[in-house]
């Protein structure tokens, strides 16, 4: 290896490892309650199923807040249904902020289904939480069978990729008329940009769409924020994506 790419991929390490740190201090200090923000008083669990360099922004109210922010003004909801549930953040999180009335998570790995199960007790919300596995084109039948109104109802997507394959013309269809949000992950993957191009080929008719593009997070008003050196600030704050953030969202 030349030595500057060894040396980008120690800083690179470093830096993921500071931010790593900084993150994990900010959420024991606030005992992993999330204080600011749509989602506050939300209690959160450390072995989360995703990376802890996020628990700091989550407790400050700053991960994905562009999302976050559009998300309060397209509710309030009866249903939220997430594919790729996580640690349950987006699903518990809306029922705390009272977005939501009942969330159906579907979470593939069995890590994910327990750190979900936790968080929905620990906040006491459990009887309306559902726990499906992997989403894939039974999600339809499954959502019929749990009495989901796709009128009224948000579904949140985030698979890593996935959605331009299980969002099939045949699931979209199943959730026609609810409140459609993709993260996109195209820009990570060898088709690129084309397989947002038919993804949106395929949306029911009458749909509407747009992409929602990740912002600077706003952290004026959080003293624990405010405080710290411009470099751990940016680190705390930041979604720490390796592209752009976009999120495709689509209504009727």
């Amino acid at each position: 290896m030349a030595v500057g790419s060894l040396l980008a991929s120690m800083e690179k390490a470093a830096t993921k490892l500071r931010r790593k740190r900084v993150s994990r201090q900010v959420f024991e200090a606030f005992g992993g309650m999330v204080r600011y923000g749509p989602f506050a008083g939300l209690k959160l669990g450390g072995d989360a199923n995703t990376s802890s360099g996020n628990l700091g922004a989550k407790v400050c109210g700053l991960y994905e807040q562009t999302l976050l922010n559009r998300l309060k003004e397209l509710g309030p909801f009866q249903d939220v249904v997430n594919f790729g549930a996580a640690d349950g953040y987006f699903s518990i999180g809306l029922l705390i902020a009272g977005q939501a009335k009942r969330s159906i998570c579907f979470e593939m790995t069995e890590q994910g289904q327990a750190a979900i199960a936790r968080n929905a007790a620990e906040n006491g919300v459990q009887d309306a939480v559902e726990i499906r596995g992997i989403a894939d084109d039974k999600a339809g039948p499954q959502l019929r069978e749990l009495g989901f109104d796709a009128d009224g109802g948000l579904v949140l997507c985030d698979i890593e990729g996935a959605e331009f394959f299980v969002l099939s013309e045949i699931v979209l269809n199943d959730l026609k008329g609810a409140v459609l949000v993709v993260e996109l992950h195209d820009r990570l993957l060898p088709e690129g940009l084309a397989l947002r191009e038919a993804l949106i080929a395929r949306l029911p008719e009458g749909a509407n769409h747009e992409v929602l593009i990740s912002g600077p997070p706003d952290w004026r008003g959080i003293p624990e924020i405010e405080t710290m050196s411009d470099y751990d600030r940016a680190l705390v704050s930041t979604d720490g994506r390796k592209v752009l953030g976009e999120w495709l969202i689509v209504s009727y």
